[in-house]
């Protein structure tokens, strides 16, 4: 075979630019603390041995890793069941390995065993992400793992399983099941700091925004029909808003007390002016979600040919029911998800609270608990300016002022010592490094091999930009390491393994195994 022959499907842009975070992350990681990054080194040293292994046990069989994704998916769960039994407690969490020196955390693993086999399902004739059952089972395979991190507990990994939504929403998962999660969980950080009430009825009017546009603007009978089944949900929860609030303002006064010690975060709670804006909101809501309605129902039998809501046999009767329906059941689910949600936040641990009320307030006002490592992580991003100190010449990183600086906290010794053009050089490397893994999950020639590359690409991004969100205030504190930078022998040999077998399928595809 010619060496061109040999060298074709080798991606020399990933591999020269994941040599160059690794090598950067081992010098920063050296210097917080030299010692670690000689252990750094080694760990990367033996993360292509592991690698070079691979390679060869699949040999020339291109559909080795498919063939094989359920033990992959097998072994990873045995290790997360073992850890809960005989794990290391570090920090809190029951989530690591401890051999001698050496510790293993196996969730890292289960990233890569959980990308594989729900590859091999996508990869069947008969898959269908548009099927509720098959979409049922694959997230099976993702809430198994998932279930067992809870337990350790690990939050942060927990977190990096919801990048699978990428690369299934690139396979034809509908999007709404995607973006209702993350819409539940805007409106339970909300509800944390405002009224439900107010929350509500911002998001009734939103969607009721929404709902006017498309009516004013489309002419698809269908569309308009489901808008103005979504007009009627939204007037009975407007209505049911109301009779809340009625119901809330009636409770007795030693029911108002038990009531307000449940929400505690929430000052004033059953307010004369709450009342009263709840009220008279509600009703502007419900006026104007019913008059399009009311409209139409007094045209439809009219003739209206210039006019959008023509209709030949009035509103469809399936598609309005439908859409009454789901509209009312979705705002009930997110009203509970409102006013539950100061309940379950005051049920969290002290630090997990502070932690999540830092966004809100401030680093400085927790700055002798969960905002101490907020407050130097900016503290030292922010002393390095636009050149940095130099490298090795951190005053913060030296003082040790910033906790786990060589893992979680990396990036604010970038940020002191490489200055504001070091940090912006190591961002955009990483976008190309990511946005390069997308561009070769994309032209793979399987599902198998496009949806593990998309599952890669959305673990790094999830990992690079939380991990950076989190350093400068933008996300709570949690533990996700920065994609081969920080310093663990787990998250380097996880990285290196999640992309090395992704490299392998990418370069078998394009010599043609069989």
């Amino acid at each position: 075979m010619s060496q061109n022959r040999l060298l074709k499907g080798i991606d020399w842009t990933v591999l020269i630019l994941g040599f160059l975070i690794v090598t950067f992350g081992i010098m920063n990681v050296y210097s917080v603390n030299p010692d670690l990054g000689e252990k750094q080194l080694i760990w990367f040293g033996l993360g292509m041995v592991m690698i070079l292994c691979l390679i060869i046990a699949s040999g020339n069989n291109r559909n080795f890793f498919e063939i094989y994704s359920p033990v992959f998916y097998i072994v990873s769960l045995i290790l997360l069941v073992g850890v809960l039994i005989v794990g290391k407690e570090i920090n809190g969490a029951k989530a690591w390995y401890r051999f001698g020196p050496l510790s293993l955390q196996p969730a890292e693993f289960a990233k890569i065993g959980t990308a594989l086999l729900i590859a091999n399902f996508i990869n069947h004739s008969n898959a269908n992400l548009k099927d509720i059952s098959f979409v049922g089972k694959v997230l099976l395979v993702i809430a198994i793992p998932v279930a067992l991190i809870l337990l350790q507990p690990d939050l942060g990994s927990v977190i990096i399983f919801c990048s699978f939504s990428i690369a299934l929403y690139r396979e034809g998962l509908n999007p709404w099941i995607i973006i209702a999660p993350i819409i539940l969980l805007v409106i339970f950080l909300i509800s944390i700091v405002q009224i439900p009430f107010y929350v509500l009825l911002i998001l009734g009017f939103i969607i009721l925004t929404i709902a006017l546009l498309i009516l004013a603007f489309n002419y698809n009978q269908n569309v308009i029909d489901a808008m103005h089944g979504i007009l009627i949900g939204l007037s009975i929860f407007f209505l049911l808003l109301i009779g809340i609030c009625y119901l809330v303002e009636d409770l007795s006064e030693s029911t108002r007390e038990s009531f307000g010690h449940l929400f505690p975060m929430r000052a004033l709670f059953f307010s004369e002016p709450i009342f009263f804006n709840t009220v008279f909101f509600g009703l502007i809501g419900f006026a104007i979600s019913i008059i399009p309605v009311l409209i139409l129902k007094l045209t439809e039998q009219k003739e209206m040919n210039n006019s959008p809501f023509k209709t030949q046999n009035g509103l469809s009767a399936n598609v309005l029911n439908f859409s009454i329906i789901v509209s009312i059941v979705l705002l009930l689910f997110a009203s509970t998800v409102s006013f539950i949600s100061p309940i379950i936040f005051e049920k969290l641990p002290k630090h997990q609270k502070e932690r999540v009320m830092v966004l809100y307030e401030g680093e400085a006002k927790y700055r002798d608990t969960s905002g101490y490592n907020l407050l130097y992580a900016k503290t030292a991003i922010g002393s390095g300016e636009l050149y940095g100190k130099g490298y090795n010449q951190g005053t913060i990183k030296k003082g040790r002022f910033v906790p786990e600086q060589q893992t979680d906290y990396i990036f604010t010794a970038v940020g002191e010592e490489w200055g504001f053009i070091g940090s912006t050089a190591l961002v955009i490397v990483y976008a190309i490094f990511v946005g390069r893994l997308f561009f070769l999950a994309e032209n793979q020639k399987n599902k198998f091999a496009r949806f593990y590359g998309y599952s890669v690409a959305s673990i790094l991004f999830f990992h690079f930009f939380i991990n950076i969100s989190m350093v400068i205030g933008l996300f709570p504190t949690v533990g996700i390491p920065l994609p081969f930078f920080s310093y663990g022998g787990s998250s380097l040999w996880g990285f290196t393994i999640l992309i090395g077998i992704f490299l392998i399928i990418h370069y078998k595809n394009s010599q043609g195994f069989i």
